[in-house]
């Protein structure tokens, strides 16, 4: 029995040691886990959540994208509305009004009377023409018979005379019977000569009496004073029964003013740094005062193609149609006129717009970092300009350049305003 337990005594050594060593194990692994665990928590690892906390940090930009638009070259003045046409009527002739058919405001046609004067002397002048130019026409037809008389007698002179030249070749007639019949042939040729002078002197009287005629009944036309064209009575200076003269140097009152205001024109004055962009069909927005400032579109009609020597403009006109006659003449509006209209450009808001020495340029947002890019611009218009070239395909440009950051800068962008 005691051998046997001598015996078996170190076969359990090993066990011992092998269970102590993996306790050993056991701890080294309880505290690397525990090591671990304490760099996880004092030195977190980066996460998605971290990436974005530090992208919502970086500065944030408005941005805008380039657009199409219609810009024109600008101009903006005061106009003056006047009648299309416009005429002061004059008497020609002196004599008192028998009559004043319209009075200011009546529409008038072309043609139409508006006064008559009373002058019996013209009337009288234009009888004894008309009786004298009677008179010389049956003097001119008579001298024209006499033509005719003349003209048959010297045809039968000249065809005796043939025949009394061959009788006197065949002896059978004298030589005086020759020269008589030579002489009264040169006769009738003077006679048909005096005839002809008559008659043109008959056509000249009667041509005389013919003015005469005319003169007096254009002088007896202009007892009535009648429209020259279609339009209204804008001023009536006179009354029935008031002595009216012939125009002069010291007397020049109308007697009516005739305004046609169915097409009112509209002027304005154009600087001369603006003159070299007017053109005939430009665009132009005329408002009013006197209709709370409604605008009118409208044209360029026509302009002077010189400038005042004193205000350096040149004088513009646009017509507009007035068919419902709410434009008056004199009245003052504002004009605004598009000139050197250019359609369908590439624009992009002025504030996007930097300059230094080196010329014009944008901001732009390339891989979420800010970025300058040089552009060349034409036309400004209402907060817009034109980009002519240098502007990337598809370019996210800041909206404010004087607010944007530094080239390089890692920003985020804000569409539309959008700042939530």
């Amino acid at each position: 029995m005691i051998r046997r337990n001598v015996f078996k005594a170190p076969a359990a050594a090993p066990v011992v040691a092998g269970v102590m060593a993996g306790a050993v194990v056991i701890a080294a692994a309880g505290y690397v886990a525990v090591a671990a665990a304490y760099v996880s928590f004092r030195y977190p690892a980066p996460s998605s959540h971290s990436t974005a906390t530090a992208a919502n940090n970086r500065p944030r930009v408005d941005i805008v994208y380039p657009r199409r638009a219609t810009l024109a070259q600008r101009f903006h003045t005061n106009a003056t509305l006047e009648a299309f046409e416009d005429a002061d009527l004059f008497a020609e002739i002196s004599g008192y009004l028998s009559e004043v058919r319209v009075d200011i405001g009546d529409h008038v046609k072309a043609g139409q009377v508006l006064a008559v004067i009373d002058v019996p002397e013209t009337a009288a002048a234009l009888a004894e023409s008309e009786a004298q130019l009677e008179s010389q026409r049956k003097l001119l037809e008579t001298a024209r018979r006499q033509v005719e008389r003349a003209q048959a007698d010297l045809a039968l002179q000249e065809v005796t005379f043939k025949r009394q030249e061959y009788l006197n070749r065949q002896k059978w007639t004298t030589d005086q019977a020759l020269d008589n019949i030579r002489a009264k042939t040169e006769i009738a040729r003077a006679d048909l000569g005096l005839a002809i002078a008559n008659r043109d002197s008959a056509a000249a009287q009667v041509d005389l009496a013919t003015a005469t005629v005319k003169k007096n009944k254009a002088l007896l036309g202009y007892a009535k004073i009648v429209a020259p064209f279609d339009g209204v009575i804008a001023q009536r200076l006179v009354n029935r029964g008031d002595l009216v003269q012939a125009p002069t140097a010291s007397r020049t009152m109308p007697l009516f003013k005739l305004q046609r205001i169915d097409t009112v024109r509209v002027f304005c004055d154009v600087p001369e740094d603006k003159a070299v962009h007017v053109h005939v069909g430009d665009h132009a927005t005329v408002a009013p005062f006197g209709l709370d400032g409604a605008p009118i579109a409208g044209t360029i009609t026509r302009f002077a193609y010189r400038l005042d020597g004193q205000t350096r403009n040149m004088r513009t006109e646009i017509d507009l149609p007035n068919p419902d006659e709410r434009l008056y003449p004199g009245m003052y509006a504002e004009v605004a006129l598009e000139m050197a209209r250019r359609p369908d450009v590439v624009t992009l808001p002025s504030a996007a717009l930097g300059a230094d020495g080196n010329g014009t340029f944008i901001y732009t947002v390339t891989d979420d970092r800010i970025a300058r890019t040089p552009i060349h611009i034409g036309l400004r218009d209402s907060g817009l300009a034109e980009v002519l070239d240098g502007l990337p395909k598809q370019a996210v440009v800041v909206a404010d350049a004087k607010r944007a950051p530094t080239v390089g800068t890692m920003v985020q962008v804000v569409v539309g305003g959008d700042k939530s």
